[in-house]
């Protein structure tokens, strides 16, 4: 975008956050995701189901940890490798 003085300049745009977490089947599903792209969490499922709301935190940490200790680097490198095939 363009100011009055016509210098580029870069506008903060909201955007929108996808959840990582949604109520079905009397429950609710945790996924995890890389960027717009959601992880095989365990290699075949895409989410986990938990029965309370309550429940869904314990599940984004253990994500968290998982991340940090390097346990999601093939299912990262699995779905960036299908993104680049497609472009």
């Amino acid at each position: 975008m363009t100011n009055a003085e016509g210098e580029r300049v870069q506008v903060p745009v909201e955007r929108r956050v996808r959840a990582w977490f949604f109520e079905q089947d009397g429950g609710w599903y945790v996924q995890c995701r890389y960027g717009a792209r959601v992880l095989l969490v365990d290699g075949e499922n895409n989410a986990v189901f938990v029965d309370a709301l309550e429940d869904v935190e314990l599940v984004l940490d253990a994500f968290q940890a998982a991340a940090a200790e390097g346990k999601l680097d093939d299912a990262i490198a699995e779905v960036a490798e299908r993104k680049r095939r497609s472009q």
